[in-house]
């Protein structure tokens, strides 16, 4: 079942497709967290979820791909073990050279991260947020102190006269605001150096609680164009316990050198905090981002070393099948030359090998067919000669016979073909006496001329047998006649 399922999920070229499209955008995220680590949590999620889906189809792929392989070696398919040990080794080269650059990035990953939270960077970031609180400090000290001063001269004021003595206040002081606040969080009366500004800034409620408990409020406040400004706040005194509580908010402006550079630490600070806090998540989402990274690494390359080692072994199995064809008999067989290297070489010296092997065929066949037609043409010659025709070899077995030596002789010599003349000669008496005529005649080496002797039941027989030698030291030809009836002529000839 889970055999079918993958071949499914990974037969077609749709696979690869999807594949490659997710492979593309797990690199473009991967680029953009790279570049921007604030983003990197952010799509960490997103980068992880795109990794395991590329993981799970390339396992499909790799798994199909493994077992075809593993299917071929069981059946013992031809170059299925030289692909095996090609992926082996392949496989094995992949996990050592990963494992190194593996083992060294994890490495200088961690101390990469850790590096830049070294205890005397923290130190000096803390020492400069001191050195500007403190350098800040010793004038918020001395604007809190005006500040009180100018509370006490307005609380001997009637309400007519605060609105010109807050201005008087503003030019004096060098204050950007000043403005006097009711306990119930009304305006009582202000003055503003800015005249872009219509409504005074006003406390929140945490200061005016501050204020009323008995507290003076000094502090750095970010203003609306992104600088630092300084607000103090204090009771204003009373004259009588009847009186209204009121509390003095002024806006004292902070240099724009050193508003900017306490910005900087100040941000710079904040920066660090936060990194320093977020270490080890960093750590931990590097780490498995770059473990996800080499996984699918090795997985491609795996997939790679199969792919590689089929096409390397694919012209060898080629050979392979066109050997097994050769070696029974098709020598007709011809393989596709690919490339020019050494296994195009072989292929192309296969092709030419099995075209001479079909040209030596045919050859053959041509001579055996002419053979079998000078045999034929031959062998009719000799069956319609009247003397008896034999040949034996150099080892003086009996070769060849026609019809009128078995006539002559008495003997089915054909039925006693490739027989030696020393079993020939037990058949019969004149047998012996006629082989035991052509071992001797045949030991001198050259051509020879006997005539023998033959006891039949109706009388004697005489033969005239000559002896040639064949090319080549190849054997004997042996004619031999029956001068029987030609003798018994002569004599009554004689007689007569």
């Amino acid at each position: 079942m889970a055999i079918n399922l993958i071949k499914r999920l990974s037969s077609g070229t749709a696979p690869y497709l999807y594949l490659a499209l997710l492979l593309l955008v797990l690199a473009y995220l991967l680029s953009a967290a790279t570049q921007d680590s604030s983003k990197l949590n952010e799509l960490f999620i997103v980068i992880f979820c795109i990794g395991i889906a590329c993981l799970l189809l390339l396992m499909a792929i790799l798994a199909r791909s493994l077992y075809r392989l593993y299917r071929d070696f069981t059946n013992r398919k031809a170059g299925s073990r030289l692909t095996v040990r090609l992926v082996s080794l392949f496989v094995l080269l992949i996990m050592v050279a990963t494992s190194i650059v593996y083992g060294f990035s994890i490495h200088f990953l961690h101390r990469g991260i850790n590096s830049w939270f070294d205890v005397k960077v923290e130190q000096a970031l803390d020492d400069s947020l001191e050195l500007s609180r403190t350098a800040f400090g010793i004038r918020m000290r001395t604007l809190l102190r005006q500040t009180r001063m100018m509370a006490g001269v307005l609380g001997e004021l009637p309400d007519t006269q605060l609105s010109h003595n807050l201005r008087d206040l503003t030019q004096l002081s060098g204050a950007l605001e000043l403005s006097i606040w009711g306990r119930d969080g009304q305006p009582v009366a202000s003055s503003i150096e800015s005249p872009t500004i219509m409504v005074p800034d006003r406390p929140n409620d945490a200061i005016m609680r501050q204020l009323f408990a008995g507290e003076d409020y000094i502090s750095l406040d970010p203003s609306e164009n992104d600088k630092l400004q300084l607000r103090a706040a204090v009771k204003i005194p009373r004259k009588s316990v009847l009186d209204e509580e009121r509390i003095l908010n002024v806006l004292f402006p902070v240099n724009d050198h050193l508003s900017e550079l306490g910005k900087t630490v100040q941000d710079a600070y904040a920066d660090y905090k936060e990194l320093s806090y977020l270490r080890q998540p960093l750590i931990t989402i590097f780490t498995l981002t770059l473990s996800l990274i080499v996984f699918l690494t090795i997985l491609v390359s795996i997939w790679f070393a199969v792919w590689i080692s089929r096409r390397i072994v694919e012209p060898l199995q080629e050979l392979a099948a066109g050997t097994q064809a050769v070696a029974s008999g098709n020598y007709n067989m011809q393989l596709t030359a690919s490339g020019h290297d050494e296994i195009g070489f072989l292929v192309r010296s296969f092709n030419q090998m099995t075209q001479r092997l079909t040209h030596a065929r045919n050859a053959s066949d041509r001579s055996h067919r002419l053979l079998e037609q000078q045999t034929s043409y031959l062998t009719t010659v000799l069956g319609s000669l009247s003397s008896g025709v034999v040949t034996v070899d150099k080892r003086l077995y009996l070769h060849t016979a026609n019809n009128a030596s078995n006539q002559i002789l008495d003997v089915n010599l054909q039925q006693r073909l490739e027989t030696p003349l020393s079993k020939l000669g037990l058949i019969s008496r004149n047998m012996k006496i006629f082989c035991d005529m052509i071992e001797k005649s045949s030991s001198k080496g050259i051509a020879w001329e006997q005539q023998v002797d033959l006891h039949k039941q109706n009388g004697n027989q005489t033969l005239i047998c000559h002896g040639t030698l064949l090319p080549n030291d190849s054997g004997w030809v042996i004619v031999f006649e029956d001068i029987t009836t030609l003798l018994q002529a002569q004599r009554n000839a004689a007689w007569g």
